[in-house]
C-alpha cells in the first residue's frame, strides 16, 4: 500500500507539470505581472523563508498549499499585519477555516484575503526651467480573495484547490483577475512530508480598465519538510523551491534558458510545541522569527531583511476554536 501510494502521487505530480508546462508555453503571460502576490503570509512561514509548501493542518494553507488543509482538525481564525520601507508598503492577511468531514472524508473549507498597499506614488511634472515638480499623490491597492478546499485521499496523500479573485487599483487604472491553484501533499515516512502547489495552473488572466490585458505564468512550489522529536524539543527543516518559466535568467537564484528556480529553507526549534525559535533564507536573503502558543492562541513575528532596503516586521495572530 506505501508503494502505491507513492506512485500515484508521483504520478499525480508528473501530470500536473505537465499540464502547466503545455499552458505555458501556449500562453501569452507577462513576467512579473503576478509579483505583488509573492510576498508571503503568517509570520511563521515567512520566519522560516518562505518554505511551507509541505506543512499540513495549518490554516495558511489556502495560499501556501491548499492540500494542508484537509488535516484540519478544528476551526481556526488568523490575522497578520507587515508595514515596508517606512510604512509605504502595508501587508494584511486574513483568514478563517474550518475541517467539514471525518475519516475517509475528512477535508476542509477555507476563505482567506490578501492585502497590500500603501501611499505617497508620486505625479510629477515638468517646468519650463526643467524641473520636476509634484502635482499631487497616488495610492495603490492590491486585494486577492482566497477561496479554498482541501481533502484527504487515503492516510497519507491530500489534495486541494484555491481558487482566487483579484483586484488591482494602481494610480488611474484598476484591473480585476481570476485565478486557480492545485496542490497536493504526502506523508512518505513519520518524519518527511511532501509538497506542491501549482500556481495560476491555467495562467491567471489581469483585464485592465485600459483595456490592457495580461497573464500570471504558472509557478511550481515544490516542497519538503523534515521534522524529529527528543524530550521536549521538536526539530523541524523545511526546504522549498519556487520553478518559474518566464526566462527570469540573472533576477533568480537559479536558470536555464526560460525555466529558473528561487529557494526557501527554514529552521524551527520549539520547546513542548509552545515556544518556537525560527531562522530562514528566503531566496538568499535572512528571515527571523519567533512564537508562542498558549491555550488555543498562537502569536508569531518575523524579520525579513532586504539587503540595501529597510527590514520588514511582521506580526500575526491565530486562533483555534
Amino acid at each position: 500500500m506505501f508503494g502505491e501510494g507513492k506512485m500515484k502521487f508521483s504520478k499525480y505530480l508528473i501530470s500536473l507539470l505537465a499540464f502547466m508546462v503545455i499552458f505555458t508555453i501556449s500562453a501569452n503571460a507577462a513576467k512579473y505581472a503576478g509579483e505583488f502576490l509573492n510576498l508571503g503570509v503568517g509570520a511563521r512561514p515567512i520566519a522560516l523563508g518562505g518554505a511551507y509548501v509541505a506543512e499540513g493542518s495549518d490554516i495558511l494553507g489556502g495560499y501556501y498549499n491548499p492540500a494542508g488543509l484537509a488535516s484540519l482538525a478544528e476551526p481556526q481564525a488568523a490575522f497578520m499585519h507587515s508595514e515596508a520601507f517606512g510604512a509605504l508598503l502595508n501587508h494584511d492577511f486574513l483568514a478563517y477555516a474550518r475541517p467539514i468531514g471525518t475519516g475517509e472524508n475528512k477535508a476542509a473549507m477555507a476563505a482567506s484575503l490578501y492585502l497590500l498597499g500603501g501611499g505617497g506614488i508620486a505625479i510629477t511634472g515638468r517646468d519650463q526651467t526643467g524641473r520636476f515638480y509634484k502635482i499631487k499623490s497616488e495610492s495603490h491597492t492590491d486585494l486577492a480573495g482566497y477561496f479554498s478546499y482541501g481533502r484527504m485521499f487515503g492516510e497519507r496523500m491530500s489534495g486541494g484547490v484555491s481558487a482566487k479573485v483579484i483586484y488591482r487599483d494602481i494610480v488611474d487604472q484598476s484591473a480585476f483577475g481570476l485565478g486557480l491553484d492545485l496542490g497536493a501533499r504526502y506523508t512518505l515516512t513519520n518524519w518527511i512530508d511532501l509538497g506542491l502547489n501549482l500556481q495560476d495552473i491555467s495562467t491567471t488572466l489581469l483585464s485592465y480598465s485600459t483595456g490592457t490585458k495580461e497573464s500570471i505564468f504558472p509557478t511550481a512550489k515544490i516542497g519538503a519538510r523534515f521534522h524529529s522529536g527528543r524530550g521536549r524539543l521538536l526539530g523541524s527543516i523545511y526546504t522549498d523551491a519556487d520553478v518559474r518559466f518566464e526566462g527570469r535568467d540573472y533576477a533568480a537564484q537559479i536558470s536555464a534558458g526560460p525555466v529558473s528556480a528561487d529557494t526557501h529553507l527554514g529552521l524551527e526549534i520549539s520547546y513542548l510545541e509552545k515556544l518556537a525559535a525560527r531562522i530562514g533564507s528566503d531566496a538568499g536573503n535572512l528571515t527571523l522569527g519567533a512564537g508562542l502558543k498558549f491555550g488555543r492562541f498562537n502569536v508569531d513575528v518575523a524579520m525579513r531583511d532586504h539587503s540595501d532596503l529597510e527590514n520588514t516586521y511582521l506580526v500575526s495572530l491565530a486562533a483555534r476554536f
